[in-house]
């Protein structure tokens, strides 16, 4: 059984290899091609500029998870009951859970292997800006929330193939589905992780020497004038005394925490959706 899922998935699995290995070696050869994260992030056109695109796609899109639940996910099992292949396997004594349990474990291996190099070297591209702007900047590309992000896309397209029994509408319901999920994840659940702090500060008063909000998780401020009036943007007439700054944040020493809560968030869903796709087909195609 494994070598037979080895022989329908190998060109599948090599493609993704080829996007993320490649990927790796643009990260690790990014200072030969002007494409460091100083310049990156810094960058106005040319190469860096079009990395740079890049960047923030990947970070807010999760462009990559996304696809490997639309080409490794959703076809791995509605292909296969699409047009009855999957029989051939059960005349070879394989039952369905065995069936379903090997072709996941082999091509999630893939996933989560290569995701997680993808990651480290994302990573260790970025540090040098790290100390600087804060790790919340790329949250999603860190370990381990990428690779999670990664596996859970996949789940949802195993889980959406078994559903629907066809390959195109398996790929739509994972691509929509799995973007809603992580708009939700980080709208609304990740600024309350853990009960965010909050910064006073007069408009205008003299930076700390270790500012709180250095490497912050920003959610957001207002405005508290002299009168006591609260708002979102700043109103000062001269002479008056200066507004007081309301900040509400995270600090930078919660990024970790953050990403074990919302890669467990993560495979808390991969594991409830694999289960319900081997409980359904066994339940539909015994």
């Amino acid at each position: 059984m494994t070598w037979l899922t080895w022989r329908q998935h190998r060109l599948g699995l090599a493609g993704f290899a080829a996007v993320f290995l490649g990927l790796v070696v643009l990260y690790a050869f990014a200072e030969s091609l002007d494409a460091d994260a100083w310049s990156v992030y810094t960058a106005a056109y040319g190469f860096s500029r079009l990395v740079k695109f890049g960047e923030d796609l990947g970070n807010v899109l999760l462009l990559l998870p996304l696809l490997v639940g639309m080409f490794a996910g959703a076809p791995l099992v509605s292909r296969e009951l699409e047009h009855n292949t999957f029989r051939y396997a059960w005349t070879q004594g394989v039952s369905t859970s065995h069936w379903l349990c090997t072709k996941v474990f082999l091509v999630g291996s893939a996933v989560l292997v290569l995701s997680t190099v993808y990651a480290g070297a994302h990573m260790m591209w970025f540090e040098p800006m790290a100390a600087e702007v804060g790790w919340f900047r790329f949250f999603n590309q860190a370990v381990p929330v990428f690779p999670a992000s990664c596996l859970f896309a996949f789940a949802l397209g195993v889980l959406a193939g078994a559903l629907l029994k066809r390959t195109v509408p398996a790929m739509a319901v994972t691509l929509v589905g799995g973007a809603a999920v992580f708009l939700a994840v980080a709208l609304l659940l990740r600024p309350n992780y853990l009960a965010p702090m909050t910064l006073n500060r007069p408009v205008g008063a003299p930076g700390e020497s270790a500012d709180p909000l250095d490497g912050a998780y920003h959610l957001g401020s207002v405005y508290r004038d002299v009168m006591g009036n609260i708002s979102g943007s700043m109103a000062w007439h001269h002479g008056d005394p200066p507004p007081v700054q309301i900040v509400t944040y995270h600090p930078a020493d919660r990024f970790w925490p953050f990403q074990f809560i919302e890669a467990g968030i993560y495979l808390a869903l991969t594991t409830a959706f694999l289960a319900l796709a081997v409980v359904w087909l066994r339940r539909k195609l015994s």
